[in-house]
Parts: C-alpha cells; sequence; structure tokens
C-alpha cells in the first residue's frame, strides 16, 4: 500500500488520462540502472505490504486515504476511480476488502458505485439534506421540543443580519424585498402555507449569504426542520384570534430588518431581529404546543 503522499497521482482514471506522459530525460543504457530501480521497487511493495499487514483496519484505512483525496479536492465530483483491479494491486488489498472500503464511502455519500459494463465507483457532491434529514430524527429521538428549536433560531439568524448589513449587499436586498413581496401576496390570498415558505426563506437568504460558512453548513441543517415545523405552526393556528394581525406585523418586521441593513446599521439589525424572532416565538408558543416533540416524519405517515 502505497504512502498517503503517493497517492494523488494514480487515485483516478480521469485526471490519469488528463495528465501527459512523463518524457524520460535519459534511456537507461547500463544494467546497473536497471537493477537499481528493480531493487526500489521491489523495497517499495514490501513496505506498502508490510503498512497494509500492520494495519488491522485495511478497508478503514483505504476509504480514509480516498476520503482525503476527495475532501482535499485532489478528487472532484464526477471523477471515476480506477478500476477494482487495479485499485486492488495499488493497494495490494483482496477484493472483499477493497469493496467494504468502497461501502464506507458510498454510506457517507463521498462515491456512488453503478453496475454493469460501464459501472464503477464515480466520486459525488455531498447533499447536505441527507445530513440534515439524520440531524432532525436525532433531535426526535432526543425528544427535542420546539422551544427548543426557536430558540437556536436566535443564535443563527441575528449575527447573519448584522453581517449583512456590513456589507449591504444589493443583490441580498433584492431577494429579501422580493421575499417579503411574496409573504404579502400570501397574506393578501389567506395562504398559510404560502406565508409559512416566505417566512422560512426569509431567514435561510439572511443565514446563506452572510459570508459565514459555518454558520450557513447549521441553518441548513435546521432548515428542514424549521420549515416542516413552522408550516405547521402556520397552518393549525391560522384560524385563531389575532392571528391575522400577528402574520401582518411579522411582514412588517421584515421590511424593518430590511431597512436596517440597506441603512448599515449592523448591530441594530442583529438586536431587532433577535427581539422580533422572540417576540414572534411567544406568540407561536402560546397558542401552540410548545413542549411537545418535534415531528420531522409528520409528512410520511
Amino acid at each position: 500500500m502505497r504512502d498517503d503522499g503517493q497517492l494523488a497521482a494514480a487515485v483516478t482514471a480521469t485526471k490519469a488520462a488528463k495528465k501527459p506522459a512523463k518524457a524520460q530525460s535519459k534511456p537507461r543504457t547500463r544494467a546497473k540502472d536497471e537493477d537499481s530501480a528493480t531493487e526500489t521497487s521491489a523495497a517499495a511493495k514490501s513496505k506498502a505490504e508490510k503498512v497494509i499487514r500492520k494495519s488491522p483496519k485495511a478497508a478503514s484505512r483505504i476509504a480514509n486515504l480516498l476520503r482525503r483525496e476527495i475532501v482535499t479536492g485532489a478528487l472532484h465530483a464526477g471523477d471515476k476511480l480506477l478500476p477494482e483491479r487495479v485499485l486492488q494491486e495499488q493497494f495490494q488489498v483482496s477484493r472483499p476488502t477493497l469493496r467494504e472500503a468502497m461501502r464506507l464511502l458510498e454510506s457517507e455519500s463521498l462515491i456512488k458505485i453503478s453496475r454493469g459494463q460501464h459501472g464503477g465507483a464515480r466520486v459525488q457532491k455531498l447533499d447536505i439534506s441527507v445530513t440534515a434529514r439524520q440531524v432532525g430524527m436525532f433531535l426526535q429521538m432526543e425528544g427535542t421540543t420546539l422551544v427548543d428549536v426557536l430558540q437556536a433560531r436566535t443564535f443563527l439568524e441575528p449575527p447573519a443580519a448584522g453581517l449583512i448589513a456590513l456589507s449591504r449587499s444589493l443583490a441580498v436586498i433584492d431577494m429579501l424585498r422580493n421575499n417579503v413581496a411574496m409573504a404579502k401576496k400570501a397574506y393578501e390570498e389567506g395562504d398559510p402555507r404560502g406565508l409559512a415558505d416566505a417566512q422560512v426563506h426569509f431567514s435561510e437568504v439572511l443565514t446563506d449569504n452572510a459570508g459565514n460558512k459555518t454558520l450557513s453548513l447549521f441553518a441548513r441543517l435546521l432548515h428542514d426542520i424549521v420549515h416542516q415545523q413552522m408550516t405547521d405552526v402556520t397552518v393549525r393556528t391560522h384560524s385563531h384570534e389575532g392571528v391575522r394581525k400577528m402574520q401582518w406585523l411579522s411582514i412588517r418586521g421584515r421590511e424593518k430588518l430590511i431597512e436596517l441593513i440597506e441603512q448599515g446599521k449592523a448591530e441594530e439589525a442583529e438586536k431587532f431581529w433577535r427581539l422580533h424572532l422572540d417576540s414572534t416565538a411567544r406568540v407561536v408558543l402560546s397558542s401552540f404546543r410548545a413542549q411537545m416533540p418535534i415531528d420531522v416524519l409528520r409528512d410520511e405517515g
């Protein structure tokens, strides 16, 4: 098995095909040179075999080496891994061991394996929705409540609003204004699902465009959970007394935030949006089953 640093040149058929073979500067003319090269190759192979034999989890080690190539960008989405027999020889392992390594990577959605004449393992782009779904199920199994989910929003969205106010991006401001227009339309038509969609999308625009990848990732992990719960709340409370007024005030709150962002008032924008979310949460929780665990599988029942 090759050392970690020697893998990049031989991992994919795609990259190998793109790189022209390097011409030798001098042809070997002496037997001594050939003997030396043979000895070096044999020594490297022997060292590789010892490395893999010492590892109690060869499949995990192989998977980790290929995983590193993917996450560091040496392999890109769409790249096809070398044929199975070539990888077996490269890593000096049996077919079952190699297939176990491939299974590990496929379970993480890092590769997709297809069968048939033109099949093989191909790198694929990570689908964050898969992780988000697992996060949702985990939270439900832990008995997470709507109170908990709404509180999490206050940790993520206000800082995002402040960051956007610092940048005063016209493109982002336009997206936020278009969102408010959609919310007003849904309000006028008495469409609770449309209102919920607009509300959650407004939050998504904030966190996706704050310029902080970590913040955006955490928000995206919660996005489907928040969307489902807010849709459930909005639909179930739509006919309650005073709800129409609160829905309009919520829309006006989003318009106020946009004004603060346009003016570049980062601290005020962050503070205002935190107060807005807290106020919205209190209203929602006063008229809904706040302490009941969330149900991320409701639509699948």
